[in-house]
């Protein structure tokens, strides 16, 4: 019996405390009603948040100025000042003509001029007797060298036009005005002297007073050849490669000049026996080849030094 009696008890406690462990899993008051006055437990308390710390913005810092090297410009009263500046004061002369404004600007002016003339004199100075740059070389200031110089250009024109002839022809495009007419007689001088063979085309209808003059109907030579204006001169070449000399009348003296120009431009004669046939002496253009890498960086405001300039016209004789 005592036996029984323990093991009732045993699980009478037993039961107990599975009530218990239940009544905590679940939470409910009903359920924790044993707790008695010790149910109430305080809550626990809130954990506050850390607030936000407002990251303050940092200033930027400034930006490091790059020192910037200032350009001083020109020297005072040198030439390139003087032409950045003199209009300024010519304006506040004007604007405002005071004493002063009116004597700085005329100071500034005097000043200019006295640099012309040095700059004159010094010129002078380095023409006189240059074979380059002295131009009595090319036509001579002395009347009998002159008359001598008008002579052989003169003989020497004649001799060149007349090889022209030999090698090249005219297409003389006309209508019936007077200017065309006129322009006939000048090509009839030309053809006597100088045995041109010359073809008279006519643009438009003329009168039959005309037809002694031997003149062509035009089929579209005009067109093909790009005159736009009559009377219109062409030199031609044996193998047709043309050069229009003329789209107006000319005088005879100024059409062998044309001759002259449009034949050494159609390469019949070369630039030598040009050359021969003006009243000049000495007129070989000479060209020079300038140095590109080998240049140096120079203090004055020019883009080649002086010194290149001078040697590469002379070839190199300057130190």
């Amino acid at each position: 019996m005592s036996l029984f009696l323990i093991g009732l008890l045993f699980l009478a406690t037993a039961g107990s405390a599975t009530a218990d462990a239940d009544a905590k899993d679940t939470g409910r008051w009903v359920d924790g009603k044993s707790d008695g006055w010790f149910w109430y437990k305080s809550l626990p308390e809130p954990v506050e948040e850390e607030e936000e710390k407002e990251i303050e913005p940092t200033a930027a810092p400034p930006p490091q100025e790059v020192a910037e090297e200032s350009d001083p410009g020109p020297a005072p009263l040198s030439s390139a000042w003087i032409r950045a500046n003199i209009q300024s004061y010519l304006d506040a002369a004007l604007d405002d003509p005071s004493p002063e404004n009116v004597s700085a600007y005329l100071y500034i002016q005097k000043y200019a001029m006295d640099k012309s003339f040095a700059f004159m004199d010094a010129t002078e100075e380095a023409t006189l007797g240059h074979s380059d740059f002295d131009e009595i070389n090319r036509r001579p200031t002395a009347t009998f060298a002159n008359r001598k110089l008008d002579d052989k250009a003169t003989a020497n024109n004649q001799i060149i036009i007349e090889k022209i002839s030999a090698t090249t022809g005219i297409f003389f495009f006309m209508d019936g005005s007077e200017a065309s007419m006129a322009q006939v007689q000048v090509l009839d001088m030309l053809e006597r002297n100088y045995q041109f063979d010359t073809v008279k085309i006519a643009v438009t209808d003329i009168p039959p007073s005309l037809n002694k003059y031997r003149i062509k109907r035009d089929n579209g030579h005009a067109g093909q050849m790009g005159v736009t204006s009559i009377p219109a001169i062409v030199l031609i070449r044996s193998d047709g490669v043309f050069d229009i000399i003329s789209q107006a009348p000319v005088a005879y003296s100024e059409l062998q000049k044309r001759i002259l120009v449009g034949s050494k431009r159609l390469g019949v004669i070369t630039v030598d026996e040009f050359n021969s046939t003006r009243p000049l002496s000495n007129i070989a253009t000479t060209l020079v080849k300038l140095p590109g890498d080998d240049s140096t960086e120079s203090e004055s405001f020019t883009p080649i030094p002086a010194k290149q300039i001078i040697n590469a016209f002379s070839g190199g004789m300057y130190q």
